[in-house]
């Protein structure tokens, strides 16, 4: 059998596989780019970097060695035969050669893992055009099928998309990024799946710009809450964290040992809610909801500074005035105001800590929007799409760490 690279396997490899920069104005080098391309499994030694194409779509290793003990003393075995599907060139026959190791005794194929899996049919393109389908937004398998019937020709099984799609993760997802800043936004956004009421528990880098992990519950408990922040910084810093005014956040933060910052545009959304009532009440005189709206916008103007000695400066002004508050400021000011007044100005004091919850909420709104709250069933399907969300939210949006 020569050895000669035929035209139609050679053009399916290059039409599926090959970047921009492998072209040029001469012809590509397959054998370089088989080299750079055809890899070992991550779990073997990657031993084998030349592979011989011969005719009839005929593969194997020049000079084989086995990827399991990295002996030399291989023999070759019959071919084993395989028929992916390979983009535009639809199904090709192929033949992949079989070894024995005469050191360890144990049998591998020549690997065209980066072209197709074992025990796949699509090829590896197949699996990034799905991902990149599902990171533009929600579709169904159903739908997912459809696509590609009138985009690539072919009907994977839904059952073949689902393998695809479906994430390792049970219950959680971690971002790819392996470096945090240790500055952080927290919150939850709750879910029904299959029926269940559950929470997306998640922990955004303020500074990167990037969620961290992800996590589906069935309860918010403190403890839940706790041990996933635990998890999702396991080896990196955790210096703030900045959440909504949920009671329980409280004692959570202080048990982590992290500066705790209460959301500035939640605390004036919750005295906003109370009021925008009063103004609306027809009971209330237009002095009084003059004296509101003056009152409120003294509350807000404490915390429209960076500068902590003006905070309470502020403060102490509005106090002076106390007995002239509305009363039910008044209860804004003793409970909220008064009493969490270090946790709402750790931004003033640091200025990498966020004021807001802000960035994880927007984040929310462009990964699961309400329509698609209450349509997965299982816990696997919706973080297998917030996975391909992630990273492209990661790739789109992430910003790097000034070491400067």
């Amino acid at each position: 059998m020569t050895n000669e690279i035929i035209t139609t396997l050679s053009c399916c490899i290059g039409s599926m596989q090959l970047k921009l920069s492998d072209f040029g104005l001469k012809k590509p080098s397959f054998e370089k780019i088989l080299t750079e391309k055809f890899q070992s499994p991550q779990n073997r030694l990657n031993v084998n970097k030349n592979l011989n194409l011969l005719v009839d779509n005929h593969f194997e290793y020049l000079n084989p060695v086995c990827p399991l003990c990295g002996s030399h003393h291989v023999n070759k075995q019959e071919y084993q035969d395989r028929n992916p599907i390979l983009g535009d060139f639809g199904s090709q026959k192929i033949y992949l050669r079989r070894y024995l190791c005469k050191n360890c005794n144990k049998k591998f194929v020549t690997s065209l893992d980066s072209i197709i899996k074992p025990r796949h049919r699509y090829a590896n393109v197949y699996i990034d055009n799905m991902k990149s389908l599902i990171e533009t937004g929600y579709r169904s398998l159903r739908k997912i099928v459809e696509d590609f019937q009138t985009f690539f020709g072919v009907s994977p099984s839904h059952q073949s998309i689902k393998n695809w799609l479906t994430n390792k993760a049970k219950n959680r997802i971690q971002n790819i990024s392996n470096i945090y800043s240790g500055y952080y936004c927290y919150d939850e956004q709750y879910l029904k799946i299959n029926g269940e009421r559950k929470y997306r528990l998640t922990l955004y880098d303020t500074i990167l710009n990037i969620p961290v992990a992800e996590e589906i519950v069935f309860k918010r408990t403190p403890e839940a809450i706790k041990n996933f922040i635990q998890q999702s910084t396991i080896n990196h810093p955790l210096i703030a964290v900045t959440t909504d005014h949920f009671r329980e956040y409280k004692n959570i933060m202080d048990e982590l040992g992290v500066k705790h910052q209460l959301c500035i545009f939640h605390l004036f959304k919750m005295i906003g809610s109370t009021v925008y009532k009063l103004l609306k009440s027809k009971k209330v005189l237009k002095r009084e909801k003059i004296s509101l709206c003056l009152y409120f916008t003294d509350i807000k103007n404490i915390f429209r500074t960076y500068d902590y000695k003006i905070a309470l400066i502020r403060l102490e002004i509005l106090l002076d005035k106390f007995n002239n508050i509305p009363t039910v400021l008044k209860r804004y000011i003793s409970k909220k105001v008064i009493f969490d007044f270090q946790r709402l100005t750790h931004f003033m004091r640091d200025p990498l800590i966020k004021r807001t919850s802000n960035q994880v909420e927007n984040y929310y709104r462009q990964t699961e929007p309400e329509q698609i709250k209450t349509i997965y069933k299982t816990n696997k399907g919706i973080l297998s799409y917030l996975y391909l969300k992630m990273n492209k939210w990661t790739k789109k949006h992430g910003k790097k760490i000034n070491t400067h």
